[in-house]
């Protein structure tokens, strides 16, 4: 074997303590938003049907003094059929070639809010309805539903500041139960209503409720103080009650006009909804979970994600602890809910740090 010079080997000695002592530190803290990033996409309604109109508006969360560039967010659904082979929510060319454009894609505008018309085969490409054939002339296998028995129409949106995802959950109704149980779906199953905020609490302190906006700080705080937060939804009722406002579950315009004609409105909170159980080949009863997401300009969370389950029936809150910078600072803070069939919900509050 030929020996290296010894000048040959103290160079690569030195160059290996110079690579691991130059190793980059990269920090994992999602909660932290230190440069314009898209946190959340949100539709309205949360649940639609083909050829029903949408608006779609996105969160762009930016740190004091950066511009969010949400008026130059370009938005597109992703027509394309992800492949059985690949892992994730949308097919990847919808990612790889979002600024190249293509027939894959349909444009639909650009801004932080735009309005869209859910395709006419959206349910065959996406949903449980057979799929068009593809160019060898052959069928391909409709899609599986996800844990709530849900489809989704992919989105696309970006900017110079990256890309992101998002979806509308299909309205296309339920296949692989009986007749009788598919009747029952039909009459009482209800769209997914997006959750909403009802407030933000301090629950140490002498704040008890932060105001949202960015006008004017929404609460003081003091540097380096442990605030021990509460966000509260709705409470939704478990069994339907005709009058009392809400089109729920079990309900529609025969059962309780009163409730479900014109315009009915859901809650806006974890709903009880009906769900086709493939191991039963039953229709049955769920209650949504709601999963939070925490986001600041500065400080520190105790958890990026907090929520509730399920089995959490009674319970309409979520908590957890930011620590505020040590320094004083006016702060941004994002808080968005997420329901178990896709509905999303966000507010954006300011704290002083004093």
């Amino acid at each position: 074997m030929m020996k290296r010079p010894r000048s040959i080997l103290v160079a690569l000695f030195l160059f290996a303590l110079w690579a691991f002592a130059c190793v980059p530190e990269f920090s994992d803290d999602l909660a932290l938003v230190t440069q314009p990033r898209i946190l959340a996409v949100r539709a309205e309604p949360a649940e639609a049907r083909a050829g029903q109109r949408v608006t779609l508006t996105a969160l762009v969360a930016a740190p004091p003094g950066a511009s969010s560039a949400s008026e130059r967010l370009e938005w597109a659904m992703c027509l394309a059929r992800k492949p059985l082979t690949e892992l994730g929510p949308v097919a990847h060319e919808c990612i790889d070639r979002f600024g190249a454009g293509g027939e894959i894609f349909q444009r639909l505008g650009r801004g932080p809010s735009v309005s869209a018309t859910i395709p006419s085969d959206a349910c065959n490409r996406f949903g449980p309805l057979t799929p068009p054939a593809t160019a060898g002339g052959v069928a391909g296998r409709p899609v599986d539903p996800d844990l709530s028995g849900g489809y989704h129409q992919p989105l696309v949106l970006g900017n110079e500041t990256g890309t992101a995802l998002g979806s509308v959950r299909l309205t296309c109704g339920v296949i692989g139960v009986p007749s009788t149980e598919a009747a029952r779906y039909g009459q009482g199953y209800r769209p997914n209503e997006n959750p909403e905020i009802d407030r933000l609490e301090i629950t140490s302190g002498s704040v008890p409720t932060i105001e949202p906006g960015t006008e004017r700080p929404g609460a003081n705080v003091p540097a380096g103080a442990r605030v021990d937060l509460r966000v509260v939804w709705a409470a939704c009722p478990r069994a339907p009650a005709c009058g009392d406002g809400l089109c729920t579950s079990g309900e529609n315009q025969s059962t309780c006009a009163a409730d479900c004609r014109d315009a009915p409105r859901g809650c806006t909170g974890a709903e009880t909804y009906l769900w086709a159980n493939p191991d039963t080949r039953k229709v049955e009863e769920r209650r949504e979970g709601v999963t939070v997401s925490w986001f600041a300009s500065a400080g520190s969370f105790a958890e990026e994600q907090t929520g509730r389950s399920e089995r959490d029936v009674d319970v309409s809150h979520g908590s957890n602890v930011w620590t505020a910078p040590s320094a004083p600072a006016t702060v941004h803070v994002w808080v968005v809910l997420r329901d178990d069939r896709g509905g999303v919900g966000f507010r954006e509050y300011l704290l002083r740090v004093d």
